[in-house]
């Protein structure tokens, strides 16, 4: 074969070997091609793979909970953003106004601990008019500045300084001063309705005032009044409003749990007598005497303006939600929120006023067996029609998210309101920002 090929001519040796190097290239490609239609391998075929964000994956995670058919009436409005970053990762009708019923302790929370600080406590101080016989006085003053978690059991511990300095006769009478609040009992926009409140600076919550008295600060005055009976001590004169003199002498004073512990207690159970005291004592403090619900109003307006760029639509009138004439939305709740947790001083007390998923307050018995129980804290907040969710809660990865959900106008029992919050609550925090997800290609 060798020698047949020498004794050929040039020409025909070149086109011999361009005639090999082809058949070469073709068989190469061939098994190349059989190759990778497994003729040779029995090594499964890989296809080609592309990564997914997962805040794509949130977003439509979100989006497939909220075609339930309750929105095909209802309103909602969502956002949800990073504390740390300030990324919104998810937001509907951020700017839609609604009724944010209990959420709005939030703004009186925060408020009330930026202005007043976490140690603020609240006196009901017991004085005297002077004289030179220590046993006989004449008028004694009782002083409410709002504090909304006293009891019949501090005004016996009032009542015993009296005895403890050995009076034995009240010849004039026991004025009770409720001016640090105006006069105004109830709230702009409460339906009639709702639990009567009766607000006054000199309360009792469960002091109900009868036939003797008009309000709870007189109430309060008959309840020291029969104390002192008691503890033998005469009272010749009535149970007055008014006002202590200036050159009254201090008898003694309660101070309440400070306010760090107050925001806790309105907060978990949502309690609107605390809220609405603390609206009117904001007022009081920031607006001055005498505390009043558009001062209180005046006062958080004040405080969003300088925590915020000023350009919020809003409308707050009382401090527990009570009213229907409160409107925001989520885009203010998450902006409060984002700011309240990355404030050194104020966020250990604000944190942990918020109820926790199945474990207490108001979220008690909800989100329970889902990733976010025990992890995710929020305020709820409920009227006819309303429900909402606003808080934090922790992902997967460790970040912190702030977010606000309001759903409104719907229909019947808040149930499925709630297990939409609740769903995207736990979606929140099952979350990993920072990982990604692989699919195969369709072709």
């Amino acid at each position: 074969m060798i020698t047949q090929i020498l004794l050929l001519s040039y020409k025909e040796k070149l086109c011999y070997y361009l005639l090999m190097k082809t058949c070469r290239l073709i068989l190469f490609h061939f098994i190349i091609l059989l190759t990778g239609c497994g003729v040779f391998s029995t090594k499964p075929v890989t296809p080609p793979t592309i990564q997914v964000d997962q805040l794509d994956r949130l977003n439509a995670d979100i989006d497939k909970i909220l075609q339930n058919p309750i929105f095909t009436t209802a309103s909602i409005g969502i956002k949800v953003v990073s504390v740390e970053s300030g990324d919104v990762l998810y937001a509907k009708n951020a700017q839609k106004l609604h009724h944010p019923a209990s959420t709005t302790k939030l703004f009186t929370a925060a408020t009330a601990l930026a202005k007043l600080g976490p140690n603020y406590r609240f006196i009901t101080s017991l004085s005297a008019d002077t004289g030179t016989d220590a046993q006989i006085i004449d008028n004694i003053y009782l002083t409410g500045k709002g504090d909304p978690v006293l009891q019949t059991e501090d005004l016996e511990k009032l009542c015993d300084s009296l005895v403890q300095i050995g009076v034995k006769t009240i010849r004039g009478d026991i004025v009770v001063d409720e001016t640090f609040f105006d006069s105004v009992r109830e709230g702009p926009g409460w339906m009639w309705d709702d639990r009567p409140f009766h607000i006054s600076a000199l309360s009792i919550r469960y002091l109900v005032p009868d036939k003797h008295a008009e309000n709870r600060a007189i109430a309060c005055g008959h309840f020291l009044k029969d104390k002192l009976t008691q503890e033998g001590i005469s009272v010749k004169g009535n149970v007055v409003s008014g006002k202590v003199p200036t050159d009254a002498e201090s008898v003694a004073e309660h101070l309440s749990p400070p306010l760090s512990q107050l925001v806790k207690t309105m907060n978990k159970p949502s309690d609107n007598w605390i809220a609405e005291m603390l609206f009117k004592t904001i007022g009081a403090e920031v607006k001055g005497e005498p505390g009043t619900w558009q001062k209180g109003r005046e006062a958080i307006s004040e405080f969003l303006d300088e925590i915020t760029d000023g350009q919020n639509t809003y409308r707050f009138v009382d401090g527990s939600g009570l009213s229907r004439y409160n409107l925001l939305n989520t885009e203010l709740l998450t902006k409060l929120l984002v700011y309240m947790y990355n404030n050194f001083e104020l966020m250990p007390e604000f944190t942990a006023s918020l109820p926790i998923a199945g474990v207490d307050g108001t979220l008690r018995n909800r989100m329970q067996g889902l990733y976010a129980e025990k992890v995710l804290r929020a305020k709820t907040g409920t009227l006819s029609g309303v429900s909402a969710l606003a808080g934090y809660t922790r992902t997967a990865d460790g970040k912190v998210l702030a977010f606000g959900i309001l759903i409104s106008h719907y229909v019947g029992s808040s149930a499925t309101a709630r297990g939409i919050q609740d769903s995207i609550g736990d979606i929140l925090t099952k979350f990993r920002l920072e990982s990604y997800t692989e699919q195969p290609l369709a072709f």
